[in-house]
């Protein structure tokens, strides 16, 4: 893999070198290709992690580069490979969670330990593990903002949820953030979010007890609810081994 900075040098944006529509023309020419929103790479830089992440600092401002780690989803595309997010999100600082930034960061605060993140070119990025556990609290994701286990207790059709297991489909926009039971669409949204969560811990060599562990870390501010780490335990587990999830 080439040098940050070389790749950075073979990513273009519209309004620099090239127009959108010489992008895209160069795009059908095979010269080009589409990385992820509207940021494209020349074809001959191999794809890779740190190139993944080259393409999402490239959406980002400096100063937010320099001082947030890659989450969520983004994260997760960073790693896997899988289809680029929606949206951008980082985690910057501590005290709270910032809604979407008016140019389409997702901003949260939180605090990570040093071995929650690494290096993945141009950015610092949570680790496969620590991504997974923000996809498990709903952190990082564009749709469904709620932690797997408490989405799975919803009782509206449960016996549908993530039945096309292992399959993922693309989320569908403009849920609810805050629904009260699960349709058709979010049960989709939920099925790809557990497919990241399964090839994540798959590449982390992580065990259940291990993210059940992270999770409580995540969600608990005061006291641990040993009921609720053991319900994670047990989803974690039908992850690991790509199982449907036990819906109650």
């Amino acid at each position: 893999m080439k040098a940050t900075s070389e790749v950075l040098d073979h990513l273009y944006r519209p309004g620099g070198t090239f127009t959108s529509s010489e992008l895209q023309t160069m795009t059908h020419q095979g010269v080009m290709r589409h990385l992820i929103a509207d940021v494209y790479a020349e074809v001959f830089v191999p794809d890779s992690p740190a190139l993944r992440a080259a393409g999402a600092r490239a959406l980002l401002n400096p100063s937010l580069a320099d001082t947030s780690t890659l989450c969520g989803e983004s994260a997760a595309w960073v790693h896997l490979g899988t289809s680029p997010p929606e949206r951008i999100a980082v985690i910057a600082g501590r005290s709270g969670v910032c809604h979407s930034s008016p140019f389409g960061v997702q901003v949260h605060r939180a605090a990570l330990t040093e071995d929650e993140t690494q290096v993945c070119g141009p950015l610092h990025c949570t680790t496969p593990l620590r991504t997974a556990g923000d996809l498990f609290c709903g952190i990082g994701v564009r749709h469904l903002r709620r932690a797997v286990d408490t989405l799975l207790d919803v009782k509206a059709r449960p016996e549908r949820i993530l039945q096309q297991w292992p399959a993922a489909q693309d989320p569908l926009l403009g849920r609810d953030d805050d629904v009260v039971t699960l349709g058709a669409e979010d049960e989709s949204i939920l099925h790809q979010r557990w497919h990241l969560i399964a090839q994540l811990m798959q590449k982390s060599g992580s065990s259940a007890d291990e993210l059940a562990d992270l999770v409580m870390q995540i969600v608990s501010r005061t006291s641990w609810d040993h009921h609720r780490r053991e319900r994670v335990r047990q989803l974690a587990d039908q992850c690991v081994s790509r199982r449907l999830p036990t819906v109650r």
